[in-house]
């Protein structure tokens, strides 16, 4: 198992937004290392429950545990993991470069090393030839390839992704669907992946975590998922 491949556990993990109930005592042990989909509807809570691991939103109840830590109290920059958000939120006025190494210069690391990581990060997503360009002379595949380094480079244990392809026409959807589960295979490190798209979590991932109405449904293999719904509802979606 790759060093990198802690196993992420939710412990009857609650979020309430005053009365209403987001995610409701959701327990659930990822597979250390593989590629998860959190795959439900709109209003699911499959993205509250993404950013309360990620230390976006705060846990009402329950516990959020990485390699045996209980991290549900840490800032987002303590726990280990690392984000990249559907907007992919890139800096305008910064080089593809200095987008990638921008949080380890939030950190204190000399301009050097930082740009050296960097150049590193995006190798790895084939961009090192556009290291000096701005965001806007970018592609949209080419902006999420930097959003991608940029939360590579941290060096995570586990990767969180929201909704990240929904931005993509369907032809790059699917060419970056490739490119992700190659990546996630090459670093073997988690990746938990929020979709509503049947086809994208069958196509990604190694286990499907199917939410709905604040709860898990069924979690499984894709095939397992497909193939041997638990409930009426997964049936539906899945079919």
């Amino acid at each position: 198992m790759n060093e990198h491949s802690s196993i992420l556990e939710l412990v009857s993990v609650t979020k309430r937004y005053g009365s209403t109930v987001a995610v409701d005592a959701v327990s659930h042990k990822f597979r250390p290392g593989g590629y998860a989909c959190l795959l439900g509807p709109s209003g699911c809570g499959k993205s509250s429950t993404l950013r309360m691991i990620a230390g976006h939103e705060t846990v009402t109840d329950g516990s959020i545990l990485l390699g045996g830590t209980d991290i549900s109290d840490l800032p987002p920059a303590k726990r280990g993991t690392a984000m990249m958000f559907q907007n992919y939120a890139l800096f305008p006025h910064l080089s593809v470069a200095d987008n990638v190494a921008f949080s380890l210069k939030m950190r204190g690391d000399d301009k050097p090393s930082r740009l050296k990581k960097a150049g590193e990060m995006l190798e790895l997503v084939d961009l090192s030839a556009l290291s000096d360009r701005l965001p806007d002379q970018l592609s949209g595949g080419q902006q999420q390839r930097v959003a991608l380094a940029r939360a590579l480079i941290t060096r995570p244990q586990v990767l969180l992704l929201d909704e990240p392809l929904s931005a993509l026409d369907p032809f790059l959807r699917i060419r970056m669907r490739g490119e992700l589960r190659k990546l996630q295979r090459e670093l073997g490190i988690s990746f938990i992946h929020v979709t509503h798209g049947q086809d994208e979590a069958l196509a990604l991932a190694d286990e499907i975590v199917v939410m709905n109405d604040a709860v898990i449904e069924q979690a499984g293999s894709a095939r397992d998922v497909f193939n041997a719904p638990t409930t009426a509802f997964v049936a539906q979606f899945i079919g």
